[in-house]
């Protein structure tokens, strides 16, 4: 929906620069910001920039204090009936206490007393407050950083401006730069980078852009300028409630578009329908028609709009377009030229063959032609365009414009997904809304197998634009596009399509690329996708092959998830790239019932523990231990709970599992370990791989609580990758020794694994996985009362994680020093320790035992002794054994 210009006279501004500060606040003068002010009021109140009223438009200098900074913000709120702008240059500041706070610094700000400083927080509830009661659209415009750091030049970084900035409904928020750079106020320069940047974009505006500029135009124009600076910055921009649309700046480089009336002939591609949502398209597509003769190609899937964006993109090259009818269906030719640059421009629209272009082309080589198309037309030489369908928001949008409704935001925020957003489907919706309710209407669509099934003429049209691209496939490729239909992710890639088509995955692939070619599906670097609305008109009916096709996927899957674990360079790359797969497909996996659905999930929550993605790993983990309560499966029990426990998960209270045979089940598993053991120890593998093997068993068996037999094959391990000279898989060896000796207790020997396996680590430069050892010799050496030894090694381990640069490791180590500080009598060091820590990791209050407690507040929390291993509430299937 094209954006619209706020009414000047219903609307405020108020922009706030603060220049200079006190001698006392350490903060640098910006005298680039007082010229900002005068030069953005000066374009706010320009005719041709907004025309704001003068006295509409309050400006607040250095010596502004925190109440009239506010009077004013609330004056303004009152005042305006239409938008409300803020603007604010200068320097940010961060509560220390509160890392997330911002604050904006006034003149006598300073980052020891906050209270001296505007908290952001007081503008996000006034303006939050104005659009909410007053229905004011509201955009707040930030230039500055937030670290502080008065460096000369730079204003400071920090992460939490737009998730801050942004929590406001309605509203838009622009940033001057991204979370971890610096915003440039060069003091040499007369203006601040982004404030200079945004007032010439004002000056000389975006060709082909629409009569006005809003903030979501302005924020894509600002970020490719200011990322190509020598200092780059990325501006950010929050919105909600599509305030990314509020406009309060014309366009000067726009062209007026042609009126109906001055259209010639009856044969204009594409229809009157009123096109939504496509000024960026619009954009980069007259970016495209600039460089000059040749195909300019929009292709994509049916019924996403190419003609009418098409069309549009004519009339804005063409000041007159006489249109003359050229030969073949839905082709229309013309005469007229590039209004810019006088090329002539001829329209061809919803070509099939490419023969067709050629010969267009071959009769004309010094024009522009304006192609679309279902396919991307591989054999001819364009400049190719691809059209997705509608942006959510763009959508919903334009639903209600063609429906007439207000409001009712979440439920057709759920028809533009249900319907893929495609605007083929959108517009008969929005005819058929105007005449009943959009909750009725959304059920009937949530309770059919295809959104549009019971709404006849509607479904009519998307089934027929789907049809003229389905029947001209061949047979083979009709049939990958309904095996694949059935695939229960999201995405996949062409081996998971091979598997269920039970083809060849390099014939698949070629199938597949044919199929993004007709508009069908829709490729991601290799990975493939359905476009929604059309994945139910693949699946021809019920089929009662999907279940064994399915299977196939889950067998193929877990043999990739085993092959990416085993090939060390591949291991995060394939399983970070499917892991929306491999998700849907155990979730699937679980509900068929499928005999190998819990190992498929705990191999997943294992790739998802590498990945450190633990939140995700625990989810998968524990769906995989509650599906398995409830198939009564003892050994699948016993391998779910080994996977959680890993991951730190608690299995809870589970009453089925009172009547269950614990010791059975405990013989059950260790018998299924040490046969699995046997068959690796006489395997023809290399010693290598046996030791692999051998480490990935110890594994499962301490995740199961098995300690006895986890420290048995881990020894195993250890012997096999010494004979193969594997130095870093035998300190990886010597680590899990460890680990396995902390876990039973035996603190002498988990020190000499720990130590050993850090020097191997050291000489192998890998100094994360050095930093590891090294912390658990540290832990170590203080469970035995050590505490000289362990402050040395847990030295060593926090300089290794600050190198790594790694937050969550290195607050970790900032903890496990703390411990052994405080019981060396080092109070005051240890709790500058967990203060690091705290800031570390953004918690302000300390989790991870009584005794982190007690050392970061010791007036609240009396000490205590070290915690134990967190309590079950119910019965547990496998207890752990050692001393505690």
């Amino acid at each position: 929906m094209t954006a619209r210009l706020s009414d000047r006279g219903a609307s405020r501004a108020v922009l706030i620069g603060v220049d200079t500060y006190g001698a006392q606040t350490g903060l640098a003068p910006l005298p680039a910001v007082r010229r900002n002010l005068s030069a953005l009021r000066a374009a706010l109140c320009d005719q041709q920039v907004w025309g704001l009223a003068e006295q509409h438009c309050q400006v607040l200098g250095p010596r502004a204090g925190l109440g009239a900074v506010m009077e004013a913000v609330d004056g303004a709120v009152q005042e305006a009936t239409d938008t409300l702008l803020v603007y604010y240059a200068g320097h940010g500041l961060l509560h220390p206490d509160r890392p997330t706070d911002l604050h904006l610094a006034l003149h006598d700000s300073n980052e020891h007393q906050m209270w001296r400083s505007l908290a952001y927080a007081h503008i996000r509830d006034e303006v939050r407050a104005a659009h909410r009661q007053r229905g004011l659209k509201c955009a707040v415009v930030l230039d500055c950083c937030f670290s502080g750091a008065a460096v000369e030049g730079g204003m400071g970084p920090h992460e939490t401006l737009l998730q801050k900035a942004s929590d406001i409904d309605g509203v838009c928020v622009l940033t001057s730069s991204a979370a971890t750079e610096f915003a440039y106020c060069p003091p040499d320069e007369e203006l601040s980078a982004f404030t200079g940047a945004l007032l010439r974009l004002l000056g000389t505006g975006v060709p082909g852009g629409g009569p006005v500029l809003d903030f979501g135009t302005v924020h894509g124009w600002l970020r490719r300028e200011l990322g190509a600076r020598e200092q780059p910055q990325h501006p950010q921009l929050g919105a909600h409630n599509s305030g990314e649309r509020i406009a309060v700046f014309r366009n000067p480089a726009h062209l007026p578009r042609v009126s109906p009336g001055e259209v010639h002939g009856s044969d204009v591609p594409g229809t009157p329908e009123r096109l939504f949502g496509r000024e960026r398209e619009l954009w980069q597509l007259t970016a495209e028609a600039a460089l000059g003769p040749g195909v300019l190609l929009v292709h994509g899937p049916p019924g996403v709009g190419k003609s009418v964006l098409a069309a549009e993109l004519y009339r804005r090259l063409v000041e007159t377009p006489p249109f003359i009818p050229a030969a073949g269906p839905g082709v229309s030719g013309a005469d007229s030229s590039h209004a810019a640059s006088g090329i002539p421009v001829v329209l061809l629209d919803d070509v099939t063959d490419t023969a067709q272009v050629a010969r267009a082309t071959g009769r004309a080589p010094s024009t522009l032609f304006l192609v679309t198309s279902r396919s991307s037309l591989a054999d001819v030489t364009a400049r190719r365009f691809p059209l997705a369908p509608l942006r959510r928001d763009d959508a919903v949008a334009m639903l209600q414009d063609l429906s007439g409704l207000t409001g009712h935001e979440s439920e057709l925020d759920e028809i533009a997904e249900l319907l893929s957003c495609f605007p083929l489907a959108l517009r008969p919706v929005a005819a058929r809304l105007r005449r009943t309710p959009p909750d009725l209407l959304l059920d009937a669509m949530r309770e059919s197998e295809r959104p549009l099934q019971h709404l006849h003429s509607d479904d009519d049209r998307v089934r027929t634009a789907f049809a003229v691209s389905y029947d001209a496939l061949t047979a083979s490729q009709k049939q990958v596009l309904h095996d694949c239909a059935g695939h229960p992710g999201p995405d996949f890639d062409r081996h998971s399509a091979a598997a269920m088509s039970q083809m060849p995955p390099g014939i698949c692939g070629l199938m597949l690329e044919e199929l993004v070619d007709a508009g069908l599906l829709q490729r991601t670097g290799g990975r493939y996708a359905f476009h929604g609305l059309y994945r139910s008109y693949s699946r021809t009916g019920p089929d009662s092959t999907e279940a064994l096709r399915r299977t196939w996927l889950y067998l193929h899957l877990r043999r990739a998830l085993r092959d990416s674990r085993e090939d060390r360079a591949d291991r995060t790359a394939w399983p970070s790239a499917a892991m929306a797969e491999l998700r849907a497909a155990s979730r699937a996996a679980r509900e068929a019932a499928w005999p190998q659905a819990v190992e498929l999930s705990c191999e997943i929550a294992d790739a998802l523990r590498e990945e450190r993605r633990l939140a995700e790993a625990k989810e998968e983990a524990d769906a995989a231990y509650r599906h398995a309560i409830g198939l009564r499966d003892g050994p699948a029990i016993a391998r779910a709970r080994g996977c959680l426990t890993l991951l730190g998960g608690q299995t809870g209270p589970v009453q089925q599992l009172q009547d269950l045979d614990v010791p059975a089940v405990r013989t059950e598993l260790t018998e299924e370990l040490d046969r699995a053991a046997r068959a690796v120890s006489t395997s023809p593998e290399s010693a290598s791989e046996r030791g692999r093997q051998l480490m990935s068993l110890a594994e499962r068996a301490l995740g199961a609580g098995l300690a006895e037999e986890a420290m048995r094959f881990q020894s195993a391990a250890g012997t096999c990758l010494s004979e193969a000279g594997e130095d870093r898989l035998v300190a990886e060896c010597l680590a899990g020794q460890a680990a396995l000796h902390m876990y039973v207790g035996q603190y002498p020997q988990a020190s000499e694994n720990a130590r050993h396996a850090a020097g191997l680590l050291d000489d192998q430069a890998d100094g994360e996985g050095a930093a590891h050892a090294y912390a658990c010799a540290a832990e170590a050496q203080r469970k035995l009362g050590h505490l000289d030894d362990a402050a040395e090694h847990a030295g060593r381990a926090l300089d290794r994680f600050a190198a790594a640069g790694d937050p969550a490791a290195l607050s970790y180590a900032h903890r496990l020093m703390a411990k052994i500080v405080w019981a060396q009598g080092q109070h005051a060091r240890a709790r500058g320790l967990m203060r690091k820590a705290q800031e570390l990791d953004g918690s302000s209050t300390a989790d991870a035992g009584p005794s982190t407690r007690a050392i970061a507040y010791p007036s609240r929390s009396p000490r205590t002794s070290e915690p134990g291993p967190p309590e079950h509430a119910g019965p547990v299937l496998l207890e752990r054994r050692g001393p505690a």
